[in-house]
């Protein structure tokens, strides 16, 4: 009879079956994640990881629920330390840029083209929403108080596309040597703040 986990358990193995998937991804892509090799990669039977994910869509998902999470954690804490309203939307644009170029197999995997639906996964679904809540928030208080004009969701979607544009070119290594990727951010961020500003 197998062992009845705690809680605690379940979600140490959990945690450890995505950090391996995690390097799997980072070397072979999506075509190499499976929970046989994963089992294989952790050192336990093959019908282990099985207790904890039905399937690859299963663990892909609670990789990318794990990664939206860690990138609204450290968007929602930067957002605090900033009471100054006017230097909050700047603070973000930074904090996003530096997530992608700090954890690039994280960003990836977030974005993957080949992931499961999230309306599959409700708690993937949480995380992506509350990932996007600290620039919607920003935005819609800038809105309101008129130091940005405009619809406020396709503010946010310009915001989000600008800085998803500039890191997707960066890790295709597409952005050549003429600029640094730290020069490239500075004037995206100054240009996007330009953009929706009513200043």
């Amino acid at each position: 009879m197998p062992k009845i986990l705690t809680p605690e358990e379940i979600l140490c193995f959990r945690n450890r079956m995505c950090d391996q998937a995690l390097v799997s991804f980072g070397k072979h892509g999506v075509e190499g994640i499976s929970l046989r090799t994963l089992a294989a990669d952790l050192c336990c039977s093959r019908t282990t990881p099985y207790r904890y994910f039905k399937n690859k869509a299963d663990i892909l998902a609670a990789l990318r629920q794990r990664e939206f999470g860690r990138i609204a954690d450290i968007l929602a804490a930067a957002l605090e330390q900033q009471p100054d309203t006017s230097k909050q939307l700047e603070v973000l644009l930074r904090a996003y840029l530096q997530f992608a170029i700090q954890y690039p197999d994280s960003y990836r995997v977030m974005y993957n083209e080949a992931q499961p639906d999230s309306a599959k996964y409700s708690e993937l679904e949480a995380e992506i929403f509350r990932s996007a809540e600290p620039m919607r928030q920003v935005v819609n208080c800038s809105v309101e108080n008129g130091t940005m004009i405009g619809d406020p969701v396709n503010i946010f979607y310009v915001l989000w596309a600008g800085l998803h544009g500039l890191i997707s070119l960066d890790l295709a290594h597409l952005l050549g040597d003429k600029r640094s990727f730290e020069n490239l951010a500075t004037a995206m961020i100054h240009s996007l703040i330009s953009a929706v500003s009513n200043e």
